[in-house]
């Protein structure tokens, strides 16, 4: 980010609002000698259609001026332009004039008649100076919002609402959490010879593009891409009640995205997806410059083993996530949850009940 220098020798767009044609040519000759571009206006309606037309960087306001006093000038520019300089000038000595009109937005507020002329050099650098640093300011919040919305589009939301709001930076480390995790794979994408890299990456490119939008519609985090295959977590970083059925609906939208494009694209793709539930270490992961927030143990492994061992086009479920199934809302969708029977996987000790999703839409 730019730091911010105030300019030692800037001219600058002028308004000078007074109906004292004396005061308008003493303060004229003062602003013209220093280079400085000068505008004129002798009530507070003509003031406004002037600052509308020239945008001027500051405005010499008188408060007591015919059509509309320079309080109501004031509240007028302020509702067009936040950044401009405003001088309330007034031969009122009233210390409650000039409280309200600091509160209403000027800058500055000074008496008539000017008894130094260098004084009027001196109160215009300081309200410049404050609106060089409230624009470099609000350059500062632009380009803040756009790094957060780039994180947005790089990250899960929820996981760039969690580190905005913390205080700290992220630590390596994790907790034993629920969640449901979903393996997708690209089961045919090896056999694909005929293609160079780049247009091999473009396939996978245009694919992943399509099925990663199934996941975050369905509110879950993707984790990391895998080669032809990524990984998908449900209910972290943020809660997530209904997650093991978002993340079968989240499956099963995929399917059907693939096989709309497959109608549509040169190149037919089939995948094979596996999900499971159970606690898993969620965190950061890695080193203290390079960390991944994903999860690890043995819930991760199984999902992988149940994506690697279904057939091209198939859904694999373990029985934890069957049973957190909400059964009734995901036939409304036209999703039914079919038994395999049990399997025994690598790694694993104990056989699995394992579970297919036949789409009947």
């Amino acid at each position: 980010m730019d730091s911010f220098n105030p300019p030692s020798l800037e001219t600058f767009k002028i308004l000078l609002v007074d109906d004292e044609p004396s005061t308008l040519q003493l303060v004229r000759k003062i602003l013209q000698a220093d280079g400085h571009k000068v505008y004129e206006a002798i009530d507070g309606v003509q003031a406004i259609e002037m600052f509308e037309a020239v945008k001027p960087d500051l405005v010499l306001l008188d408060v007591v001026i015919p059509k509309i006093d320079g309080l109501g000038v004031l509240q007028e520019i302020r509702r067009r332009d936040r950044f401009a300089g405003v001088i309330m000038v007034s031969a009122l000595t009233s210390e409650q004039l000039a409280v309200k009109s600091l509160l209403s937005g000027a800058d500055d507020y000074i008496s008539k008649p000017f008894k130094f002329l260098h004084t009027i050099r001196l109160h215009i650098r300081q309200v410049m100076d404050k609106v060089h640093l409230r624009r470099h300011n609000a350059t500062l919040q632009d380009q803040l919002l756009y790094a957060n919305e780039q994180l947005r589009h790089y990250m899960a939301a929820p996981l760039v609402d969690t580190l905005m709001a913390s205080s700290t930076l992220p630590s390596l480390g994790g907790e034993r959490q629920l969640v449901t995790i979903l393996f997708m794979d690209f089961c045919n994408f090896s056999d694909m010879h005929d293609f160079t890299p780049d247009q091999l990456l473009q396939i996978l490119n245009d694919y992943f593009a399509e099925l990663a939008t199934s996941i975050f519609e369905n509110k879950g985090y993707m984790d990391k891409i895998m080669g032809d295959g990524f990984m998908a977590l449900f209910n972290v970083p943020s809660a997530l009640p209904d997650h093991a059925t978002m993340a079968v609906r989240a499956a099963v939208q995929m399917r059907r995205q693939l096989l709309l494009k497959n109608q549509l694209h040169e190149v037919p793709m089939n995948m094979r997806v596996g999900i499971h539930t159970g606690e898993a270490i969620v965190g950061n992961i890695g080193t203290a410059r390079l960390m991944n927030y994903t999860a690890i143990g043995d819930a991760v492994n199984l999902s992988k083993r149940l994506e690697e061992s279904s057939d091209p086009g198939q859904i694999l479920l373990s029985a934890a996530t069957r049973n957190l199934l909400n059964v009734p809302r995901l036939e409304m969708d036209g999703i039914q949850i079919c038994g395999l029977g049990q399997r025994k996987f690598k790694g694993f000790v104990e056989p699995e009940d394992i579970y297919h999703i036949k789409d009947l839409a």
